[in-house]
């Protein structure tokens, strides 16, 4: 199976980063993923992957929704720094993700780097340095499709709000598209559809509901 997506790869920036995230992951080794995302296409993102087997995702996976929340609010860190995350099998990840942009500033991408700790999380507080997370940050999950993204956000946005989407009354309803929105739910393609199909409303009530809460 290719790890990487040769269209992408010949972009002029994406193309300057795929020997730093090759050589990133062979000199690390094997429980250490290197995955280069291209923005502009976050439904498709990967522009290449090392030690894929880490997170299970490969050429193809949409972006993650830390990713998503990112480029939705255009933070203007360079860098996201040793946060913790879990994969869906339960594999413990320690994740830094460096943000990439264009002459002009805009994100274009990111190189993102997902070490599995979980055997050395064991070893106790011999290597409590090496494990080091920075707990304030969010968590990220590893959606291997769009769906499966999608529904990991409205699940997300549904715990914030701590009742079922069935019983939202109208101003939980408003609140729950601006927790979509601010994760980024809306720059998917068809989101808006699906978001209102759940609600049993049409598509321009969800764009009433996004004016009401900007």
């Amino acid at each position: 199976m290719t790890n990487i997506d040769e269209k992408a790869a010949a972009h002029p920036i994406f193309k300057s980063y795929i020997p730093i995230a090759e050589g990133i992951a062979k000199t690390i080794g094997s429980h250490c993923e290197v995955v280069l995302h291209d923005l502009t296409d976050i439904s498709s993102s990967i522009v290449t992957i090392y030690n894929g087997h880490v997170t299970g995702r490969e050429i193809g996976s949409p972006m993650t929704d830390l990713g998503l929340a990112v480029l939705r609010c255009g933070k203007e860190e360079k860098y996201l720094l040793n946060y913790p995350n879990k994969t869906i099998k339960g594999k413990k990840i320690k994740s830094s993700s460096i943000i990439i942009r264009d002459d002009e500033g805009n994100i274009v991408g990111c190189l993102c780097i997902n070490l599995d700790v979980t055997l050395l999380s064991m070893t106790g507080t011999i290597i409590n340095e090496m494990i080091n997370v920075h707990e304030d940050n969010e968590e990220e999950t590893f959606p291997q499709s769009v769906n499966d993204l999608e529904k990991r956000m409205i699940d997300r946005a549904q715990e914030k709000l701590g009742k079922p989407i069935a019983l939202l009354e109208k101003n939980e309803r408003i609140e729950f598209i601006r927790l979509l929105d601010e994760m980024g739910l809306f720059l998917i393609k068809g989101s808006i559809n699906n978001v209102a199909e759940l609600l049993n409303v049409s598509k321009f009530t969800i764009y009433s509901y996004l004016d009401k809460k900007s």
